[in-house]
């Protein structure tokens, strides 16, 4: 549990280090399949303060909040919701990274323009936009994750899933290198997405790698 805790801890600092979030914004969280619980980022706390206390626990059957110093992220209900309907998931990053919310915001997909983008899907695509902390943004999150192990909300920011919290912040950085690339090679004047054959033929390289898992 205190594992848990730590890890949120620095992989939180890391989102910050790492450019992919500026002050509160953001959020991380883990499954605790034991407690039948998640572990999350407070709402609007300084990363950098962070302290193995102020990690909430939140109850994935009722959404109760069972224990912390401070309120649990707004976006709670959205880490709910994606643990309760994707068996497979134990830890989600939600970040605001900078290419990636421009490809968001313009309601573009990423095209797999990288092959480590072949761990997230053929694309990254858009959740279409509702407010955040709702259930219906929740629910769009979920439809768009079907297929995909990330996915960009509109006029928002990103969402990478993974079974592991270093292997879904992994994704959050994929994605944002993925969106910077895109953009770069449409500047350039052209996109050249790798084909859905040459991505399968990633994952199955990765097999061994990163033992990626894209959802069927």
């Amino acid at each position: 549990m205190i594992k848990f805790k730590k890890d949120i801890i620095y992989f939180s600092n890391e989102l910050i280090r790492r450019g992919l979030v500026k002050n509160t914004s953001g959020n991380i969280s883990v499954k605790d399949e034991k407690q039948k619980s998640l572990w999350i980022t407070p709402s609007a706390l300084p990363y950098e303060k962070l302290t193995p206390e102020d990690i909430a626990e939140v109850s994935l059957e009722t959404g109760e909040q069972l224990s912390g110093n401070y309120k649990e992220s707004s976006e709670t209900p959205m880490h709910r919701a994606i643990y309760l309907h994707r068996k497979d998931i134990q830890a989600i990053v939600h970040t605001h990274s900078t290419y990636a919310t421009m490809f968001a915001c313009a309601g573009v997909e990423i095209p797999a323009v990288h092959y480590l983008l072949a761990e997230i899907g053929d694309q990254v695509p858009v959740a279409p936009y509702a407010l955040f902390g709702t259930e219906e943004l929740a629910q769009n999150v979920i439809h768009s994750l079907q297929k995909a192990n990330g996915v960009l909300l509109a006029n928002h920011g990103v969402v990478a899933v993974g079974t592991t919290i270093e292997e879904a912040f992994r994704r959050a950085e994929a994605i944002e290198m993925g969106a910077h690339l895109a953009l770069g090679a449409k500047m350039l004047g052209k996109i050249n997405p790798l084909s859905t054959e040459e991505l399968e033929q990633v994952r199955a390289q990765f097999a061994n790698y990163f033992q990626a898992k894209v959802a069927k």
